[in-house]
């Protein structure tokens, strides 16, 4: 398989770090600025077929093709991504073309650029492993990159823990006979299991049990499931019910008992019938009552009833007021389903109207964030560190009690200009097992640009601190994200549910903790990735 490309990525990031710390002076940062570009371009592989024509749309740094290009004051234009690099988390930098300063505030979006960037011929990024389509940079993003065999793409089964990467044509073959977490078939129970688990399922699945009824021994789970089976199943020892249980026998024998029991109790069987059909016949003046004849010689004795008709009318009384209950019941039944049908119309209505409202919340937060100058619509850094400010925290956790605001989130960083995008997620009366109590911090994984050639899942582990502002008594939380969880997959949508600690600090640490950390109803939270533990 071929090396990951944000692998190669990391690796040269640090050394790039190490070189621009420890040299200095413009032929030095002329031999950085070249070495930038060509890391740049060997990792995004996007280059124009003819450089020379297309030179006024390379990107001053990476001297790549733009990738939704920004113009800075002075005339220069860059790459988002190398721009965001160029910057770090300051607000100013000095240009690598003329090095005059330039401040973030200005610097704009190219749309002209973006446009005669996409109409550029190019190669595949694929072309040095043997790909030689060459089209526009809108078709390779569009359609060829989706499509291209040479590729590098995961592995499909990433989500169960696979990690290999490798060209598209090569992954099919991967996928159906050497990827260890493929799905398999149990040839016992017919159910599907990771191949590298197989193994001990087989172990566990292909045991010989005996049945508990009848004592038959080598069966495995499945077919003691089927000898079982109280309809199909074919254990002599198996009690079963009566046919006649709905009418009344209360009878369980044995399968092979059950015919005896049939042959034995037709009588008492015909009863029960008969008192059922007694009681759902109707009655009328003319039919089924009694004639003054029978009234006349029923007190006086002369016809008393038998035993067997005794029992079927005190049955058929019975059997009557089981059906007027059921009736009530039915009819009680019938207007809760139509309240059911009623209040889910009004769920389904409150539903709509919360998306709405929580759309409107997360639009107002992220206007606040950028009039507040914590962020726009990049990352505010991409070295997987967050320093959070958060102001008047009073009032944030006053209206989270009131349920006005119940949580916010943080400006949106990055682990590196190419990696994963991230943001936080305060509840500052707390969720869950925090609420009320505590304050809860999470951590989403936000939808990114370089999502497709990410490892999946998030691996990194991520500490949470509450910056004491009086000394170094900070509150720490540390966690690994779970492989399996939701939370940490490739982003489907805008942002994953956010996961991390609920009960992140306590209330009463803000005011009378060991440590400052509440001053003129500021707190600071800081956000670590651990660039250590990604597995490219």
């Amino acid at each position: 398989m071929l090396p990951h490309p944000a692998e190669f990525l990391q690796h040269f990031l640090s050394a790039f770090e190490v070189l621009s710390f420890r040299l200095s002076g413009s032929s030095v940062k002329s031999v950085c600025v070249f070495v930038w570009g060509i890391m740049v371009a060997l990792v995004s592989g996007i280059s124009p077929v003819d450089p020379i024509a297309s030179s006024c749309l390379l990107c001053s740094a990476c001297r790549s093709l733009l990738i939704k290009p920004k113009q800075t004051e002075c005339g220069h234009r860059y790459c988002t991504a190398c721009l965001e690099n160029l910057f770090q988390v300051r607000n100013e930098a000095d240009c690598y073309v003329c090095q005059k300063k330039v401040l973030r505030s200005k610097v704009y979006l190219d749309r002209a650029a973006e446009n005669d960037a996409h109409a550029t011929k190019i190669r595949c990024t694929a072309h040095l492993e043997g790909c030689d389509w060459v089209g526009s940079l809108r078709n390779f993003l569009r359609t060829h990159r989706a499509k291209c065999d040479f590729h590098v793409v995961p592995c499909a089964n990433v989500a169960f823990g696979c990690q290999v990467f490798g060209p598209r044509r090569e992954m099919e073959l991967h996928e159906s006979r050497e990827c260890r977490w493929r799905m398999e078939r149990c040839p016992h129970c017919e159910t599907f299991c990771a191949h590298n688990l197989l193994e001990d399922h087989v172990a566990t699945c292909g045991k010989q049990e005996s049945c508990p009824h009848c004592g038959q021994s080598d069966l495995t789970k499945t077919e003691l499931e089927q000898h079982c089976d109280p309809v199909l199943g074919v254990c002599p020892k198996l009690k079963v019910a009566c046919p006649f249980k709905e009418v009344g026998c209360s009878v369980q024998l044995p399968q092979h008992e059950m015919s005896a029991h049939l042959r034995s109790s037709q009588e008492s069987h015909l009863l029960l019938l008969l008192s059922l059909a007694t009681s759902l016949r109707p009655t009328s003046p003319g039919e089924g009552g009694s004639t003054p004849q029978d009234s006349a010689r029923t007190p006086a004795g002369e016809r008393p009833r038998s035993p067997e008709g005794e029992a079927v009318a005190g049955a058929g009384t019975g059997l009557q007021s089981l059906a007027g209950r059921a009736d009530n019941l039915e009819r009680w039944v019938c207007g809760l389903n139509k309240d059911l049908d009623r209040y889910a119309q009004v769920i389904e209505v409150l539903q709509q109207k919360c998306l709405q409202y929580e759309q409107v919340i997360q639009g107002l937060q992220t206007a606040g964030g950028r009039a507040e100058g914590l962020g726009g619509p990049g990352p505010v850094s991409t070295d997987g560190v967050l320093v959070w400010k958060i102001k008047n925290f009073s009032a944030h956790l006053s209206a989270a009690k009131a349920g006005q605001r119940p949580s916010f989130y943080s400006p949106h960083f990055a682990t590196h200009p190419f990696g994963y995008r991230m943001c936080c997620r305060i509840y500052p009366n707390g969720d869950g097992a925090g609420k009320g109590s505590h304050v809860s911090l999470f951590l989403a994984l936000v939808r990114g640009e370089y999502d497709e050639v990410l490892p999946w899942p998030f691996r990194q582990k991520v500490t949470f601190m509450l910056l004491d502002q009086a000394g170094q008594k900070h509150l720490k939380e540390s966690f690994s994200p779970d492989s399996l969880s939701g939370s940490f997959q490739k982003p489907r949508s805008h942002m994953n549910v956010a996961s991390g600690c609920p009960t992140f600090a306590q209330h009463a640490l803000l005011h009378k903790g060991p440590g400052q950390y509440l001053r003129n109803d500021t707190i600071f939270i800081k956000v670590l990735v651990d660039p250590i533990a990604v597995q490219m």
